[in-house]
């Protein structure tokens, strides 16, 4: 019962007008109700198809045919960069020249029956599937002549990818055919709003069709789908069927759960009516005693599993909601989602629904193929949220749950996989570069072992040299140190924290030491700024501003919360301090470019913010490249760390690795509060440790 991931989607609209045909009256009209459904996001979940955020709804007067190019160009390569589905849309007036049946759309600078002038949309929608990277395009045409849109055979089975291409289209009208005031576009529009009752979860090409063909007259709409890419995971879709949500819309029961009860129950003969997710269940038990009834058979079996589904979902959120009660924030939440997902080496796309009942229904319903049910992923994020939340997994009330979910193996295991996580993340190492004065390489770097966030061990370690070599030796042999503690406390070692000065933050790449092995295949490792280690009076006295930023910084739900400067935006010091002064950057702060060996502007952007990014390759990070940090940035910054081991094998991730980050969290910077208040005195090693 896996449900197949909905990918990115992209939009375009185009509705050129033609002056030489006279005014399309209700052109701007049409073209902005269709484009406002297929970018909701419970509708057509597109995004909009051209780069910078910039509308995606082109309509009007002044439109000519070489700025329509350059805008469908523009949005194909958008959606060649972030893999996505393009869904374009033409509006107005439509010929075929002479005896021809290729439809060719009129712009501002069109004349009817010139081809030059005109946009021949076969060749447009060629250019588009054709394109590497795009996952197939849909394509809506509500013009004359529509039918005369989709392209050659022989132009989809070859080309760039050797056919491996999907393009589904919707037309208006056949060849010689008018289409009459827009009214197709309109339709469209209210039928993607009200949804189809009796088919799936999502609305497909010959969908549509079938159920325009019934309200328009004088008009025959037509459709066309081709399909030759063997490793799409569904087929196109136009928008989401607005009524599967008739099906759950009360209680404990999420969207997947809708869209999967409603297309399972639709398929059975006769079809059996969706149960709603309320907590006490009785609608669920009742379906699913119903469908015990019915002949065995492949339809009754997958109904079965989607009720078990929504049983297993409604039970878990109430169980949660009771057992953790004022301990559940959408903080946690989150936290227990990304860190499983993460470990598992996926994530969902940008931010997910983060309710109880959205994750657990994603989790439900959206499980990896190699499970026979979503039981485990839930088991798995149930402890883990419990364990954010300090709730003892020796509770019986847990295993009352998994009786309940009937999954007592995958909770025990689910049990026994947090124990281990957490033993891994008691022990931590932090070593500071913080010694010299004059932010170069120190003669001796400071070390402090901690277990569940307190120091139990402070140690200094002398450079042999005060240059990058001597340094690098010392981390490892204070990394030898506290794994001699590690075996004593019989705790796994996997992360250390490095404090950096500002001028080395820009050259040095400790991930890459280590003698034998590299310390970013032993440990994760984690660039902070020294100077929060030991700071003046200015430092100090905006502290408290920076952890409101990181406290902003993790609550964000949107996209990746960081402010981009480019390199005219860093230029005058003055100028920057300024706008840093006034609270203009307050998010994280992300660098398009490398500083170079400008430890200044380091040190002034760092005294503000908790978190910051630069690239490390010559190309830098430009703006198209941001929205790649969406999918990891909740994972961050243990994400950045496998990046740079997958790079490493050869595996990839090409935006992420090239990143730099300092990254001053909570768990730092209250560290660094503990060492301003309490100040040990240092103890040589020479002393000897108890």
């Amino acid at each position: 019962m896996r449900h197949r991931r909905t990918g990115r989607r992209h939009v375009l609209v185009l509705a050129p007008q033609c002056p030489p045909m006279g005014p399309l009256i209700r052109l701007e009209e049409a073209a902005a109700g269709l484009y406002a459904a297929l970018a909701d996001a419970s509708l057509g979940a597109c995004e909009p198809g051209l780069p910078d955020g910039r509308a995606a709804l082109v309509a009007g007067d002044g439109l000519t045919s070489r700025a329509l190019l350059d805008t469908v160009d523009e949005a194909i390569g958008h959606a060649a960069e972030h893999r996505a589905t393009l869904v374009l849309a033409f509006l107005g007036h439509g010929f075929a020249a002479g005896r021809t049946s290729t439809l060719h759309l009129m712009c501002a600078d069109s004349t009817e029956d010139l081809r030059h002038g005109a946009v021949n949309v076969a060749e447009l929608l060629v250019r588009a599937v054709d394109h590497p990277g795009v996952n197939g395009v849909l394509g809506i045409v509500d013009t004359c002549n529509a039918a005369g849109a989709p392209p050659a055979m022989a132009d989809l089975a070859g080309g760039a990818r050797g056919g491996r291409t999907r393009l589904g289209l919707l037309m208006a009208s056949s060849l010689g055919q008018p289409a009459v005031g827009l009214s197709f576009s309109r339709h469209l529009t209210a039928l993607l709003r009200e949804g189809l009752p009796g088919t799936g979860a999502t609305l497909g090409v010959s969908d549509a069709r079938e159920a325009l063909r019934g309200v328009l007259v004088g008009q025959d709409v037509a459709g066309f789908d081709w399909d030759a890419d063997g490793a799409a995971d569904a087929p196109l879709w136009i928008a989401r069927n607005a009524r599967c949500r008739e099906g759950l819309l009360g209680g404990f029961g999420g969207r997947l759960a809708g869209e999967e009860l409603t297309e399972a129950l639709a398929a059975l003969d006769p079809p059996v009516p969706v149960p709603d997710g309320a907590p006490d269940l009785r609608a669920a038990l009742r379906c699913r005693d119903d469908l015990l009834r019915l002949p065995p058979g492949p339809h009754r079996e997958r109904a079965l599993r989607a009720v078990d589904g929504l049983l297993v979902a409604v039970r878990t959120v109430g169980f949660i909601r009771n057992w953790i009660g004022a301990g559940l924030t959408s903080a946690r939440l989150r936290h227990a989602l990304y860190s499983m997902l993460a470990a598992e080496g996926r994530l969902p796309d940008g931010a997910a629904h983060l309710t109880d009942v959205g994750i657990i229904d994603e989790l439900t319903f959206n499980h990896p193929a190699t499970d026979r049910d979503g039981r485990r992923v839930v088991a798995r994020f149930v402890t883990l949220l419990a364990q954010a939340c300090g709730k003892d997994l020796a509770d019986p009330e847990l295993r009352s749950w998994a009786a309940r979910i009937e999954a007592p193996v995958e909770v025990n295991d689910a049990i026994e996989h947090t124990a281990r996580r957490t033993e891994g993340q008691r022990l931590g190492l932090v070593v500071s570069l913080h010694s010299s004065l004059i932010g170069d390489w120190p003669e001796v770097l400071d070390g402090w072992l901690l277990l569940d966030g307190s120091v139990i061990h402070h140690e200094q370690f002398p450079c042999d040299t005060a240059d990058r070599k001597g340094a690098e030796s010392a981390v490892e042999e204070a990394a030898l140190w506290a794994e001699e503690h590690a075996r004593t406390l019989e705790l796994p070692l996997k992360r250390l924290d490095l404090a950096v000065p500002s001028g080395l933050l820009l050259s040095w790449r400790p991930e890459e030491a280590g003698a034998a092995m590299l310390l970013g295949i032993r440990y994760d490792v984690r660039l902070h700024w020294s100077s929060r280690l030991t700071p003046d009076a200015a430092l100090r006295s905006i502290e408290p501003v920076v952890a409101a930023r990181w406290e902003a910084i993790a609550r964000c739900q949107g996209s990746t919360p960081v402010d981009w400067l480019a390199h005219e935006d860093l230029v005058d010091a003055r100028t920057l301090r300024g706008h840093l002064r006034v609270g203009r950057y307050a998010r994280g702060i992300g660098l398009t470019r490398h500083p170079g060996a400008d430890a200044p502007l380091m040190e002034l952007l760092l005294a503000y913010t908790p978190v910051l990014l630069w690239p490390h390759t010559a190309e830098g990070f430009p703006e198209e490249r941001h929205a790649s940090l969406d999918q990891d940035w909740w994972a961050m910054p243990g994400a950045l760390a496998r990046a740079y081991r997958e790079r490493w094998l050869g595996e990839g991730r090409a935006d992420l690795a090239d990143l730099r980050a300092v990254w001053d969290d909570e768990d730092w910077l209250r560290f660094c509060r503990l060492l301003w208040t309490a100040a040990p005195r240092i103890r040589d090693r020479s002393e000897g440790t108890p």
